[in-house]
């Protein structure tokens, strides 16, 4: 039951927190640290959502889970990709917005002392896999793109939309999987289990 209520939290608060973070991209005041905002459209018809995108980013991200050797972590690293897609949700509000804002290293560091807090503390594996799901999610997309994939990845160090082809995909994924796995070895030790706070 543990396990199962730290999932179910850490995923719905992965997702709340991926959209959330792509609000920023509405407002002027961050303009110059960010690419430049469009109308992008109805998710539904603009993201090309299909049963083969979602199963892909299942998959990846569970290949990336394994390597914390923890059925809890497992879970959710399969499904972390998946809910940082919720940064699409700012598309239904028919205003110019900024694409993938949650596809960046920036969500990425941000999402780790979040979930940490609101989760976790002090749970480092959770925090390696919140942001290894950003990875593993671009990692997909790389390969599902074919041709070229932009997000804007570096941002706000780079305020442009940055592109990826080919077998790029394949660092991504590695580096997921090199955090997760280098986190576990380093506190297979010092494993602090969540535990739910009291009422």
């Amino acid at each position: 039951m543990k396990s199962l209520r730290f999932i179910l939290k850490s995923i719905t608060l992965y997702a709340a927190f991926s959209a959330a973070f792509s609000i920023l991209g509405i407002f002027p005041i961050f303009e110059q640290f960010l690419p430049k905002p469009y109308l992008i459209g109805n998710p539904l018809e603009s993201s090309g959502i299909s049963i083969h995108h979602i199963a892909g980013h299942v998959v990846f991200g569970l290949m990336v889970g394994v390597a914390s050797m923890r059925i809890r972590y497992l879970a959710i690293a399969g499904i972390f990709p998946i809910a940082l897609d919720a940064d699409h949700l700012i598309q239904f509000l028919n205003l110019e917005a900024i694409p993938h804002m949650a596809h960046s290293i920036l969500f990425g560091v941000v999402s780790i002392p979040l979930m940490m807090f609101f989760v976790g503390k002090k749970d480092y594996l959770l925090g390696a896999v919140c942001f290894s799901a950003v990875l593993a999610h671009v990692s997909f997309d790389i390969l599902l793109g074919g041709t070229t994939t932009s997000f804007p990845l570096f941002m706000p160090i780079i305020n442009k939309m940055i592109t990826f082809q080919g077998y790029d995909w394949i660092t991504f994924l590695l580096i997921a999987i090199a955090i997760v796995g280098i986190t576990r070895i380093m506190t297979k030790n010092h494993t602090i289990e969540y535990k739910p706070k009291q009422a």
